[in-house]
């Protein structure tokens, strides 16, 4: 349970910032244990995003789909200083917002 609690303020404290340029220029700031969610996002990657949402299970929720409704709360993690959804249609990674906005209405 402290584990959990821990991820959870971390993930709440989470920001990363990713520059809009190609993503060789993205720097991240905050907990890199989740800047793949970010990196995801860059690269348009739904695999990364599906392997970092498996990675976070047991930790954040007890399912992929839990870790993702926390992420994508309004209280979840950030990239760039907006949520996981306004990021991805920022950079225009239409897998990953396609498959956040489904799964988030889910």
């Amino acid at each position: 349970m402290k584990k959990v609690l821990i991820s959870l303020i971390a993930l709440s404290a989470f920001n990363a910032s990713a520059g809009m340029e190609s993503s060789s220029k993205v720097r991240f700031a905050g907990d890199s244990e989740y800047s793949s969610f970010c990196k995801a996002v860059v690269n348009d990657d739904l695999g990364m995003l599906k392997r970092s949402l498996r990675s976070k299970v047991g930790y954040v929720a007890a399912s992929s789909n839990d870790v993702l409704r926390k992420l994508v709360s309004s209280e979840g993690m950030k990239c760039n200083g907006v949520d996981l959804i306004q990021f991805s249609e920022q950079r225009e990674a239409s897998q990953v917002s396609a498959y956040l906005k489904t799964k988030k209405n889910a």
